[in-house]
């Protein structure tokens, strides 16, 4: 649960700092740095699987790399630059950028905590209902503050449904909850 929570909340702080990024310097500048981050990552993770020393990186790694991506260092973090790559790219509107952001970046954090914590009822995989509920209940509070209820309500089902999509949660989550606004608004 520490790897988790610790994972989780890299998670929050990286998302964080891409909405900021998106809110202060624009879809552009930060489709650059979403895109400059996921290069730089993929290359030290290129490095690291071929047997290149990287302490630094190794030790962050085993503190939240999940086992089974153990065979491509570093691969949470890469798919969660992807698909802020992908959002920034397909999509132009910034309450759209920021909205389907919100999702992807809280409510996917918060269904993996509440999940791990009192999740008891699986539904699909490794998720839960009540992992599921706690995502949906976190990122429409999150959302009523920008968009009208029906709205934030809406796109927090369809995010954390999209979850239990069988692709990578970093990228469906994002592109399902822009589509999802898109189309709303």
């Amino acid at each position: 649960m520490n790897r988790e929570i610790s994972r989780q909340l890299i998670h929050a702080f990286a998302g964080t700092i891409i909405i900021a990024s998106v809110a202060l310097l624009g879809r552009e500048l930060s489709l650059l740095l979403a895109a400059l981050i996921f290069f730089i990552g993929l290359m030290l993770s290129m490095l690291v699987r071929v047997g290149v020393k990287a302490d630094m990186l190794e030790s962050l790694l085993k503190k939240v790399q999940r086992d089974y991506e153990k065979h491509f260092p570093g691969f949470g973090a890469l798919m969660f630059f992807l698909g802020m790559v992908l959002l920034l790219f397909f999509f132009q509107r910034m309450e759209v950028i920021i909205g389907a952001l919100v999702v992807s970046v809280y409510g996917d954090a918060a269904s993996t905590l509440v999940g791990k914590a009192v999740g008891k009822h699986k539904i699909v995989g490794n998720y839960t209902l009540e992992g599921t509920l706690g995502g949906i209940i976190f990122s429409f509070a999150l959302l009523s503050f920008l968009f009208p209820l029906h709205i934030a309500l809406i796109v927090s089902v369809a995010g954390m449904l999209a979850e239990l999509l069988p692709i990578d949660d970093n990228l469906s989550i994002p592109i399902v909850a822009g589509t999802v606004l898109s189309l709303l608004l």
